[in-house]
């Protein structure tokens, strides 16, 4: 058996150099971006990206049978050749579909995006590497590679960040059609890099229509959760698009894009705890599975509140980066805060409920998550604008949460609604920015909150030494074992 353990700590040091580049430089391109372009042209950009993310999402609900059965086959046999091919042999006939869709409403989708008929071919081009991008990570994730697994974004965003800043540094007038080009010549060099690391793993190419069977029947019902999660990170601004002007897409879009950046810090597990659970599933090891449910969720939840309060409390200062336009960004960012708060649950319980096999049930919940917040995105966007669209996305967070520890209590007997007490200080946080307008005063305010949640935690039993007991099997300096249990013990 593949020990998933042991190499625990330097595996997740890697995703978060890399990933927390990828956001800084992601940041980065953003701000840039925001400059070059007006708000309204800004706008333009974003529902290119919607539209085209929405009609992807029939070529990416395949990507975690690579996991599955990448992890088995490169274990087995020393590649991931047959599990690669396998993907794409399901996925030929959607990627035709895609083209056919793109070309038929190329009119439409021009004047809805507002750039020309035949830049909206570009829309399939985007799709295309898109997909290739999520595919050819994933494949080094499957193998255990997660160096290549976790820096291959950088080559993507830092590229698109060397044209930004020229383009920038020499006030060179660009179209909205060049920006795309732009980010989808980004998208072609990552892939080809990353396919030329990973052609010793699926060359020759090998269509096994026994391993595209066992591919399909365990990926098919990720097609529904594919349309939750596009519905939860595109519709917004598409239903925005559709009732306000293009610089209040723009806008919003600003908002929702910082809190994916910090959400991804904590989703940076799941690549590490999905292949982990599987393997204490397989062994039996269900105490250590609720131990983490236990003992370790509400300590991360409680720190991922601290660490969102930050932010909660100087959004406004946040925002006033990109130009005085994006200040109304603001608040509907505290309000997503608020939901990404809650959402760190249903990423500590993700891995629990696939690796259980309770597949089906998950995606039931992200069914029914994308047909709330798509209801409630008509409902409160004409209503509220693009707060509407904050608090819709906020609701659906809160809901996943605690369906996924519902389905936790009724099939596997674990109950962690207790856990959610310890988000308490961004709750107070977010009543903090609404109203307090001093910047002095919210930095103390911030102080003072921080304290006392910190006291809080202290005398609760939270933190005990049960926690530790992690630090025994896994690889890392003694320096650093020992570090952690110094600064663990203040809380003790």
């Amino acid at each position: 058996m593949i020990n998933d353990t042991k190499p625990f700590l330097y595996n997740y040091l890697h995703l978060i150099v890399g990933n927390a580049g990828f956001a800084i430089i992601s940041f980065i391109n953003l701000f840039l971006m925001v400059r070059i372009l007006s708000p309204a042209g800004y706008g333009s950009y974003v529902l290119f990206i919607s539209v085209a993310s929405s009609i992807a999402v029939l070529t990416l609900w395949t990507s975690s049978s690579i996991v599955r059965f990448g992890r088995e086959e490169f274990a087995t046999e020393g590649s991931v050749k047959k599990t690669f091919w396998a993907n794409y042999g399901i996925l030929l006939p959607a990627f035709v579909f895609c083209l056919l869709l793109v070309f038929l409403f190329r009119v439409r989708l021009s004047d809805y995006i507002g750039i020309s008929q035949n830049a909206c071919l570009l829309l399939f081009v985007y799709i295309l590497f898109s997909n290739l991008v999520s595919s050819v990570p994933i494949a080094f994730q499957a193998m255990g590679k997660i160096k290549h697994f976790s820096y291959l974004s950088l080559i993507f965003s830092g590229s698109f960040l060397v044209v930004l800043i020229v383009i920038y540094l020499k006030s060179l007038p660009v179209s909205i059609e060049m920006v795309i080009a732009l980010l989808i010549f980004a998208n072609l060099l990552a892939v080809a890099i990353g396919l030329w690391l990973l052609r010793k793993d699926i060359i020759p190419i090998c269509f096994s229509k026994d391993w595209i069977k066992r591919c399909f029947s365990y990926s098919w019902p990720y097609t529904f959760g594919g349309v939750s999660q596009i519905v939860s990170q595109n519709f917004g601004q598409i239903v925005i698009g559709l009732f306000m002007t293009g610089s209040f897409v723009g806008i919003y879009n600003v908002a929702f894009l910082l809190q994916g950046y910090l959400i991804m810090i904590p989703m940076l597990s799941i690549g590490l705890m999905f292949p982990l659970m599987t393997s204490l599933v397989v062994t039996g090891e269900k105490t250590r599975i609720e131990r983490y449910s236990r003992v370790y969720a509400p300590q991360i939840g409680f720190f991922w509140a601290l660490f969102i309060s930050v932010f909660l409390l100087f959004a406004p200062e946040i925002f006033l980066l990109f130009g005085p336009d994006y200040v109304a960004a603001s608040l509907p960012f505290a309000i997503l805060l608020v939901g990404i708060t809650f959402r760190i649950f249903t990423t500590i319980n993700s891995p629990i409920l696939v690796s259980y096999g309770l597949t089906k049930h998950a995606v039931s919940v992200s069914i029914v998550m994308g047909a709330i917040l798509l209801g409630l995105y008509f409902l409160l966007i004409p209503k509220l604008g693009i707060s509407g669209a904050a608090i819709a996305s906020t609701v659906v967070f809160i809901f996943g949460a605690v369906a996924y520890s519902f389905i936790l209590l009724k099939w596997l007997r674990i109950n962690d609604y207790r856990n959610y007490l310890w988000v308490f200080p961004a709750i107070i946080a977010f009543v903090g920015f609404i109203l307090i307008d001093s910047l002095l005063l919210r930095l103390l305010f911030l102080v003072v909150m921080m304290a006392i949640s910190l006291l809080v935690a202290k005398k609760s039993a939270v933190f005990n030494l049960e926690s530790l007991a992690i630090l025994d099997s896994i690889d890392m300096p003694f320096s650093v074992r020992r570090t952690i249990r110094q600064v663990y013990s203040v809380l003790l």
